[in-house]
């Protein structure tokens, strides 16, 4: 049992390495891609995509191998891969990742030769590069989509793509995308027309001075390949052959040599020496492109004809209508031009959702603060009705108490009026009987307006007292929905007295005249008072149902309706 024990302890053990062997190394071919793309494959190509087990690693092993794939010059047709990583970064909404997986499955299509579909996914990309400030992809989401625009004919919008491209490589100081932006609106311009021919000289020739390091050979031959095109078209002859030469000897890749070949043997047409021409052009005709096939077919067709061999020269002339024609079949101009547009819409609905969400939550917000200033409004009413009736009451006792003083001090100055007359009668022993008596029943007077004052001050402090207590419950109330305290039967009394103070002994009067009930006394002196019924419900201890019930039998015993009154209007009324 024990070794079975160790054996699932090391297999677990196991297990967690190759996981967090398999995370490591997709964090080493990430750091690789830029400077080491062919090493970054080979580290990819070693990872076993079953150890991955969380979603977030599947999606990232995803995309990374296709980015090392196509970096390495790997033809991609099947999207299913890259698929993966493009929805697993949706649900997620990140947008850094979101960007570099939809250019990667443009540039899926873009291989597949399906130029509609690719640049829907550049554009798709572009807005979140932007958003995450990626320059770099940005740029090279121009770059790739002005290639696809180029190959489609589309000049203008190809042209103003590569502008953009240029621009964008110029901040990064990227010598290689930035020389290939200058090379192909050199070609773009050597399209446009003889009007354009030195726009297109001064990109090439800039391109060219850009790339003179071996590093940059492959742009190197691409320029001096659209100089002699360049001028070829000029007339330029010996330039035009002097860079067709250059261009074979700078390239390696067989698969690249055609149209070199192509070229030169364009050079050697225009300069009348038609044998060199034809075995030059020979030789581009194992090309797979149809473009490079119809081209040479057409200036063989016209050699032949030159050199007088008519049957030959139609015969060539059929194979150069036929590879044209399949030209117009290969187009997707149309499907990038729909492209666009199914894009755009896209956007302009993602756009207008946003702006429904940012309304929408604007306006639950604004419902949310305009709710909390109702509700801060309503408790500063009830704070300030309740603090204005304790205000009252005791502006109503300080007014009593300051009458009690000036009563009690006009008793002190009779008293010592009496005692100086008492004194000057000694004499007259009958006098001075009647105004001792006088003395003792302004004393009398006196000690009881003392009493009385006493009284007005501890009913002030007790009333003062409760009315923080009733506050104190109902904040409980108000936060817990429950006080661990409660009005008393002292409180009661303390508060009946302060409304009978207040209100021109207006318990006193109703409770003998109408016969109320305790709870029906309480409930006058709360509303007398301005509390709400929720308060009341809580202070007495019933529910508002019960407030509402009482409140209609205090109605029926005044002989009042309720409707338009209220039972604090009716009991100041009375």
């Amino acid at each position: 049992m024990k070794h079975l024990f160790y054996i699932i302890v090391c297999l677990l053990s196991v297990s967690c390495v190759q996981q967090h062997t398999s995370n490591v190394l997709l964090v080493q071919a990430d750091s690789l891609m830029q400077t080491l793309a062919d090493s970054a494959l080979h580290i990819l190509e070693s990872i076993d995509p079953q150890r991955l087990e969380t979603p977030g690693n599947h999606a990232y092993y995803a995309l990374l191998l296709t980015q090392a794939r196509d970096k390495n010059y790997v033809v991609q047709t099947d999207d299913s891969l890259i698929r993966m990583a493009v929805q697993y970064y949706d649900s997620i909404k990140d947008a850094s990742m979101q960007a570099k997986a939809y250019f990667y499955l443009g540039c899926i299509y873009r291989d597949a030769n399906q130029s509609g579909e690719a640049v829907k996914e550049y554009l798709t990309a572009l807005p979140f590069a932007e958003k995450t400030r990626n320059a770099k992809l940005a740029g090279q989401i121009y770059h790739n989509a002005g290639y696809l625009y180029f190959i489609q004919n589309l000049m203008t919008e190809a042209d103003s793509i590569f502008q953009l491209s240029e621009k964008t490589f110029i901040q990064l100081n990227d010598t290689t995308f930035w020389a290939e932006a200058l090379s192909y609106q050199g070609q773009i311009s050597i399209e446009k027309g003889e009007k354009y021919y030195p726009k297109a000289e001064q990109k090439l020739v800039e391109a060219l001075k850009m790339t003179t390091v071996p590093k940059y050979r492959r742009i190197h031959s691409n320029v001096t390949a659209s100089l002699s095109s360049l001028y070829s078209r000029m007339g330029e002859k010996e330039k035009c052959i002097q860079y067709a030469k250059l261009n074979i000897s700078l390239l390696k890749d067989s698969a690249r040599l055609h149209r070199a070949y192509l070229l030169l043997g364009d050079a050697y047409f225009k300069s009348k020496l038609y044998d060199s021409a034809t075995i030059y052009i020979n030789k581009s005709l194992s090309s797979p492109r149809y473009r490079i096939k119809t081209i040479a077919y057409a200036r063989l067709a016209e050699i032949a004809k030159k050199q007088g061999d008519i049957k030959k020269s139609l015969d060539l002339t059929e194979k150069y209508t036929l590879y044209k024609d399949s030209i117009h079949l290969t187009q997707q101009s149309n499907n990038i031009i729909n492209a666009e547009k199914e894009v755009e819409k896209q956007q302009y609905t993602d756009t207008l959702k946003q702006q429904h969400n940012k309304q929408s939550i604007l306006i639950i917000v604004s419902i949310f603060l305009t709710g909390i200033i109702g509700i801060i409004c309503i408790l500063l009413r009830r704070y300030k009705s309740k603090t204005r009736d304790l205000e009252d009451h005791q502006s109503h006792l300080k007014q009593e108490l300051a009458q009690l003083n000036d009563e009690i001090a006009e008793k002190e100055k009779s008293a010592i009026l009496l005692q100086e007359q008492i004194e000057w009668h000694q004499a007259n022993e009958k006098e001075r009987k009647r105004l001792q008596q006088e003395l003792e029943a302004t004393n009398k007077e006196r000690d009881a307006l003392a009493k009385q004052q006493d009284a007005l001050a501890k009913e002030a402090l007790e009333y003062f007292r409760v009315y923080k207590k009733i506050e104190k419950i109902l904040d409980s109330y108000e936060k817990y929905d429950e006080s661990e305290e409660q009005l008393n039967e002292e409180d009661w009394k303390t508060l009946i007295a302060a409304t009978n103070s207040r209100w021109d002994n207006i318990i006193m009067r109703i409770s003998s005249q109408y016969n109320l009930s305790e709870t029906e006394i309480q409930l006058c002196c709360m509303a007398l008072a301005n509390l709400s019924t929720t308060d009341i419900a809580y202070l007495i201890g019933c529910s508002k149902h019960t407030i509402y019930r009482r409140e209609d039998d205090i109605f029926a015993k005044f002989g009042h309706t309720k409707e338009r009154n209220t039972l604090s209007r009716i009991l100041k009324k009375i």
